[in-house]
């Protein structure tokens, strides 16, 4: 007697039935709705059901198997029971100019890069930034494919959710499963920024205006200055006035000389890998790695407007696999040798 009393029940209106878990698949265990074939395996889950869908029925619990859904994600990895498809609440996330992620057509892109480059200006893609934009691009483009201007990293998935291999309590384990991923890198990002603070001499080592923005060693009254002045350069670049945005770099360098502040870029040092040269692939600010070395190209865009969307759709990148592939066009060597200045060349790629 004791030995059955040991053993912990569920409760479902006046039945008792046990909730081992070597019975969980013989026995009726889970929370049956006694108005259709749902059952699930808390009861507060049941009486949101039926408060949802059966709001003209008082509660009803009755004894209920385990769903096949739910024993089909006990023999597959854990992977396998994630859809490969990008639900809208992820694409939600993605919603600011350094992180635009944009659903088109059933795919998602990311408009990060692109949308500097866009003929009709960033503004209408940041507007559909972290949204479903379907509608107003086909108003729009009418059927043009969108994938004929963007690289091929732009498309990151397809867009939506397969139902069949997502049950709701999986989502709920997957949330909490993600935000406890989030808490740890936020955590490891503190530990390296504990570990690792700006040398003396400050500032850190930041390789653009962009690094130097995030340092939290910046004086204040000097990052307002940047962050306007920034924010004037890139209007002026979106406007194509190249000769104001010269002259607001002209500015930023000349504040920047003033406080005593030499970006690591500018600097003798080992090589630059590639990952640094891909988070500067923007007009105002675009590097460009060619046959193992790495070159600066944002002044020269600034100068050579005719030739921006050659340059900036190999900016953050190493273009050396197009490199004579057309004579006398960026890159190659007739290229280099009439356009190409000393001051450009940033290091070799390391």
């Amino acid at each position: 007697l004791k030995l059955l009393q040991s053993i912990p029940v569920h409760r479902c209106g006046s039945v008792a039935f046990p909730t081992h878990p070597a019975m969980a698949d013989e026995t009726n265990t889970w929370f049956g709705c006694a108005y259709c074939h749902e059952a699930f395996a808390e009861e507060s889950h049941l009486q949101i059901h039926q408060k949802t869908m059966h709001a003209d029925k008082p509660y009803s619990c009755v004894p209920a198997p385990m769903p096949e859904r739910e024993k089909r994600m006990l023999n597959q990895a854990p992977t396998a029971a994630i859809s490969k498809n990008i639900p809208l609440s992820e694409v939600n996330r993605h919603c600011v100019p350094e992180d635009c992620w944009v659903a088109i057509n059933g795919k998602v892109y990311d408009m990060t890069e692109f949308m500097d480059r866009h003929p009709g200006g960033p503004t209408t893609i940041l507007n559909s930034a972290g949204k479903d934009a379907s509608k107003m691009y086909n108003d729009i483009h009418k059927g043009v494919m969108i994938d004929r201007y963007l690289r091929p990293e732009a498309h990151i998935g397809d867009y939506g959710v397969d139902e069949q291999l997502m049950s709701e309590e999986f989502w709920h384990t997957l949330r909490k499963a993600r935000v406890v991923e989030i808490q740890e890198e936020i955590a490891r990002l503190s530990a390296d920024l504990d570990a690792h603070p700006a040398s003396a001499g400050w500032p850190g080592k930041a390789s653009s205006i962009a690094e130097l923005l995030q340092d939290r060693h910046v004086d204040e009254q000097l990052r307002a200055k940047l962050e306007r002045l920034e924010t004037q350069k890139r209007v002026a670049l979106d406007s194509d006035d190249y000769t104001k945005a010269q002259e607001i770099k002209a500015k930023v360098d000349a504040l920047l000389q003033e406080a005593g502040v030499t970006l690591a870029s500018n600097q003798a040092g080992g090589g630059i890998p590639l990952s640094e040269v891909a988070k500067h692939n923007k007009p105002h600010d675009c590097w460009i790695a060619i046959k193992n070395k790495v070159y600066d190209l944002t002044d020269f865009l600034q100068q050579h407007p005719e030739q921006r969307n050659s340059i900036l759709a190999w900016a953050g990148r190493d273009a050396s696999a197009m490199w004579d592939k057309i004579p006398g066009r960026f890159p190659s060597a007739t290229w280099m040798t009439f356009y190409m200045r000393p001051e450009a060349r940033m290091g070799e790629v390391g």
